[in-house]
């Protein structure tokens, strides 16, 4: 849910794990093929019309991190949704500050100035605090060389004692190096952390869903890690409530709305993040 203003082209800060070289067909097989049940404090499914994914709430957080993978089928490239990770003061980014960093199509990025390769995937980071009519932060970078199904790792964190905000992005090694970028904080306290695909426009409403003939996954999230901001750390299952997110066709959780777009059960994919393998950490997202 980007804002309402055009936002300025300005350089960033991160860092992270390339999963573009893990072999992400083997972990993506095991998307179709587990559905496990994360333990942990899982809250009721929120249903939106526009966003699917997880969200944790129930702490104030520090650090998200999970590799995003480019969308696995190509029609998508002229399409929404974006994807990413977050934090924010307001659930799903619906407070007055958010700090985000993921993967959207070249068109998405055109409409906000930056010029790109039709049909390609850029990364994009951004920081958003409505007191100074933002974001006041953004960076954006084509995904050269980079296939369906790769995964690029993005990386958020908050230095408080330093009123910075980092963000690290680790593409595949077939894209370009590491990229890290900084930026100042304001002070916020980021009681939200998401992982998830956003449909809508820049102006924050959200777009109408494309039509789906057949079910089909969109994109995963692997490796999750998030940190709170007292340092406990979970994957996107922790000593937090986590939140499944849903997209429907009026808003309404089923059976009063259909779904359209939806989050996996959370599984565990084997693979560090944030210092530890941890289980939850990985989820595919549908087209329903």
């Amino acid at each position: 849910m980007r804002r309402r203003i055009t936002r300025t082209l300005l350089a960033a800060a991160a860092a992270g794990v390339t999963a573009g070289t893990l072999g992400l067909t083997a972990v993506g097989a095991a998307d179709a093929a587990v559905s496990h049940t994360a333990s942990g404090n899982i809250g009721p499914t929120m249903a939106t019309t526009s966003t699917a994914g997880y969200e944790a709430s129930g702490r104030d957080f520090r650090y998200i991190s999970s590799t995003i993978t480019v969308p696995d089928t190509s029609f998508l490239t002229r399409l929404y949704p974006q994807e990413y990770v977050q934090l924010s003061n307001g659930s799903l980014g619906g407070g007055d500050q958010y700090i985000r960093a993921g993967i959207e199509s070249c068109v998405v990025a055109e409409s906000y100035g930056y010029t790109c390769t039709p049909g390609s995937w850029v990364s994009f980071v951004e920081a958003f605090d409505n007191s100074l009519n933002g974001p006041y932060f953004s960076h954006y970078s084509e995904l050269s060389g980079v296939n369906q199904g790769d995964g690029v790792n993005f990386s958020i964190y908050y230095d408080e004692q330093g009123n910075e905000l980092h963000f690290v992005i680790t593409p595949p090694s077939t894209s370009g190096p590491t990229q890290y970028y900084k930026t100042q904080a304001y002070g916020a306290i980021f009681q939200y952390a998401d992982a998830v695909d956003d449909f809508t426009n820049s102006t924050g409403v959200p777009i109408p869903l494309p039509p789906f003939i057949h079910a089909f996954r969109i994109n995963q999230f692997l490796q999750g890690a998030i940190t709170t901001e007292h340092g406990l750390k979970g994957s996107f299952v922790g000593p937090w409530t986590t939140t499944p997110v849903i997209a429907t066709s009026n808003g309404l959780v089923p059976p009063s709305g259909t779904t359209r777009v939806s989050p996996n059960p959370l599984w565990s994919d084997g693979l560090s993040a944030n210092g530890a393998v941890r289980p939850w950490d990985a989820f595919g997202v549908w087209a329903r």
